[in-house]
């Protein structure tokens, strides 16, 4: 019995100090990581490692000011309060981008890089107008943006005179558009500008373009008239439907004015019209 009860001790001893040689050994693993990583840290925090400064390239309308401002605001603070998130080794470099992108709707791609461990370089193009979007036919609250060729309302713009930019209106409810796109698909936008271009070729002077739901569209005339299509139709036929129709005598053009209320073509080969009265 006596033998029996050493040997008990024995292990449970022998168990004791081996639970305490773990205990120790994680210890000190925990402090060599503690250790690592405050090393790590403090590497981190030097300035040689920070970016500091950014220059902009490609920008005309974007300031580099504005640029430069939001990108070092961006890139403020740190990541665990260990880390600078301007560390030029980890800081987040596709959210900043996507940052920039969402405050600077002017900006149609974006490209970051270093020139070195202090040096920002953005590289952006900006979005070219090629059209504006009014919120407002002729009223009181008319406002006018920029489109660009995907349909995206990217500005403010100025008030225009004359025929500088093709207008088009409706189709986005919102009371800041900027962002938005007037046609979801660049695609059908650019199918669009492409009839009305081909409508100018008939000596038709087309003012504006209205949006009426569901794809279906208006497109005012100048000395007045409308012309109504469907986008869901293909606008090759639409357009060669409309060329054979002005092809009568009825409704021939004088001098850019078509002498119709309206034209209707949302209903494939079925053209309808109404003259003007007299």
């Amino acid at each position: 019995m006596a033998i029996t009860k050493l040997n008990t001790l024995s292990r449970e001893e022998y168990l004791k100090k081996r639970r305490k040689k773990k205990f120790i050994r994680f210890g000190v693993l925990i402090a060599l990581v503690f250790i690592f990583v405050g090393l790590l840290s403090y590497v981190s925090q030097r300035s040689k490692l920070r970016i500091n400064d950014v220059v902009l390239s490609g920008g005309v309308l974007v300031a580099e000011k504005d640029i430069r401002e939001e990108s070092l605001k961006f890139l403020g603070g740190s990541y665990f309060w260990l880390f600078p998130r301007n560390n030029s080794f980890i800081y987040p470099k596709n959210k900043l981008e996507n940052y920039l992108k969402e405050n600077f709707k002017r900006m149609d791609t974006i490209a970051i890089s270093l020139e070195n461990l202090n040096k920002m370089i953005i590289t952006i193009t900006e979005r070219k107008p090629v059209a504006i979007w009014c919120n407002d036919l002729g009223g009181e609250k008319d406002k006018c943006y920029f489109l660009d060729a995907n349909s995206t309302i990217f500005a403010e713009a100025p008030n225009f005179s004359g025929d500088a930019y093709f207008k088009y209106y409706g189709g986005v409810e919102n009371e800041n558009p900027i962002g938005l796109e007037y046609i979801a698909s660049s695609t059908e936008f650019t199918r669009i500008n492409n009839f009305i271009e081909l409508v100018k070729k008939l000596e038709i002077k087309p003012l504006h373009l209205k949006s009426t739901g569901e794809g279906e569209f208006s497109l005012v005339l100048f000395g007045g008239g409308e012309i109504y299509f469907d986008v869901k139709k293909p606008l090759e036929m639409t357009y060669k439907n409309l060329e054979s129709l002005l092809n009568s005598s009825e409704i021939s053009n004088k001098s850019g004015i078509l002498p119709v209320e309206y034209i209707d073509l949302r209903y494939g080969n079925k053209l309808f019209y109404k003259l003007k009265a007299n």
